[in-house]
């Protein structure tokens, strides 16, 4: 058996790149730096240099010409179990990041490649190697590879910057276990979807995924929610009901707003925890459920125990695998892409043509603090669309950005104020004995449309061929619109 190459005292990197010029860029800055260096230009010599020699770091480009860098991980880990993986490539996305992570990759980084933002990943994969070395020599590294990782495709997630590699390296690694996970961030920053990528990425993932807003749900009706009731438990229980938890059994339970939960099902979740047991209002039985859970907030939830508002036991159950996501303000190089992500999505939602953005507007957008994050953005851009008459996105189409009009209380709860009004409209209708009941869609309709086409009129100066091209109407149906609601002094 031949035997492998162990290296000095100095920690050896091996740079594993198909770009000639790339290779001796980064060996001399390594050198300079007191590394060793070994180079592989291909997925063969990767391997071949992987079996015979003991490296402290890989550097693995994913696209090596004669293989994938993430497919060689594997294979790698099982010649060199000791060596930390940094995967580097000119083509960073939210998936090749995520799959690095699931496969144990130390870390991530994109070309063109910073020196300092190398030098410190490179010197703390060196680390880490040393410390856990002799203990790596004695795990097998045979674990297969999952499935590929399915995303939605819509990419809700996007950015590449450092502090969101470090969210997809921990959406990765939280995925391949089974343990609780506690979603932290401030209203807007996508704690559900990162939920959901941790399902969707899991064991679980063909299992049901149940999302349960504990901040949208009457104090009084969350214990039957969460855990179910039979029949009789309380007036108007016709029927006996699964809570959520039994409805996510095999599967995953999203508890959002963790934080607002009242205290005395605090303790019952916090039985459900330690026990994987819930027993529905109304009943002495106890059932079985086999869930994985994932909660999320907004608030500090240190302090809220300080205050006694939240059980400190409950905390540190569902605190074991924190994830915390960064405001949109502290990852303004993500905005660029954000900004394209959503006029592309709602170009198409709408059925507009190619709508561009201008160098001023993404300055604009750059430069502000963006308090409602990601969520904000979104509405601003969408927002922005039905301003924009012409083909590109200009400053002016964005003055309610930072301005009264966009307030980011009103952006932060824009879906539950919707609900809200919606649900307050639809019971009142009902109500009244003097409507027709079979008219309800047509009476929610006018609601919303009669102030869109105002709103619309407005910005096009009474213009109506231009109103009904922003629309994506007929000239006709606007015409029949306007006398519906009464808008006819509104002439082009």
């Amino acid at each position: 058996m031949q035997q492998k190459t162990t290296h000095c005292e100095q920690p050896s990197i091996l740079i594993a790149d198909d770009d000639d010029s790339l290779r001796r860029v980064l060996a001399a800055v390594l050198q300079q730096a007191g590394y060793q260096t070994l180079k592989a230009r291909n997925g063969k010599e990767t391997l071949a240099t992987a079996r015979k020699t003991e490296v402290d770091v890989i550097l693995l480009d994913i696209f090596l010409g004669d293989a994938n860098g993430l497919e060689l991980i594997e294979d790698i880990q099982r010649f060199n179990s000791t060596a930390s993986i940094i995967i580097i490539t000119a083509h960073g996305t939210t998936q090749t990041a995520i799959d690095a992570a699931k496969q144990r990759a130390y870390g991530y980084l994109t070309k063109p490649v910073d020196k300092k933002q190398l030098l410190d990943l490179v010197a703390r994969a060196a680390s880490a190697t040393n410390q856990t070395q002799s203990a790596l020599r004695k795990v097998s590294k045979t674990r297969t590879a999952q499935s590929a990782i399915e995303i939605d495709r819509q990419g809700k997630i996007v950015g590449q910057s450092v502090t969101m590699q470090m969210v997809y390296q921990m959406i990765g690694r939280a995925a391949v276990s089974d343990e609780t996970v506690l979603i932290l961030g401030e209203s807007g920053t996508g704690k559900e979807l990162v939920s959901q990528l941790i399902h969707q990425n899991s064991p679980r993932a063909e299992n049901p995924f149940v999302v349960f807003d504990c901040g949208a749900i009457p104090p009084s009706l969350i214990e039957s929610a969460l855990f179910g009731h039979v029949k009789g438990a309380y007036t108007d229980a016709y029927t006996s009901r699964k809570g959520k938890f039994e409805q996510a059994d095999t599967g995953t339970i999203f508890l959002d707003e963790i934080g607002e939960l009242p205290a005395e099902v605090q303790m019952k979740l916090l039985r459900v925890l330690q026990e994987r047991e819930v027993e529905p209002v109304g009943s002495n039985e106890r059932r079985t459920v086999n869930v994985r859970i994932i909660a999320a907030t907004n608030r500090k939830l240190e302090q809220a125990v300080e205050q006694k508002l939240f059980r400190e036991d409950l905390y540190y159950r569902l605190n074991v695998v924190p994830i915390v996501l960064p405001p949109l303000r502290e990852r303004k190089e993500d905005i660029p892409e954000l900004v394209s992500l959503f006029t592309r999505r709602f170009v198409e939602e709408y059925s507009l043509p190619d709508i561009g953005v201008s160098s001023e507007v993404l300055q604009q957008l750059t430069a502000y603090e963006w308090p409602g994050n990601v969520r904000e953005l979104e509405n601003a851009i969408k927002r922005a669309l039905v301003m924009c008459a012409g083909q590109m996105l200009l400053p002016e189409h964005f003055t309610h950005v930072g301005q009264g009009a966009l307030q980011p209380e009103m952006t932060l709860n824009f879906d539950k104020h919707v609900d809200a009004m919606l649900r307050e409209q639809v019971e009142r209708y009902l109500e009244d004995a003097k409507t027709g009941k079979g008219e309800l869609y047509a009476h929610i309709r006018a609601l919303f449309e009669k102030p869109l086409f105002r709103i619309v009129l407005e910005h096009t100066n009474g213009n109506r061929s231009k109103a009904a091209e922003m629309l994506g109407i007929n000239r006709n149906t606007l015409h029949t619109k306007l006398a519906e609601y009464e808008l006819q002094e509104r002439k082009a």
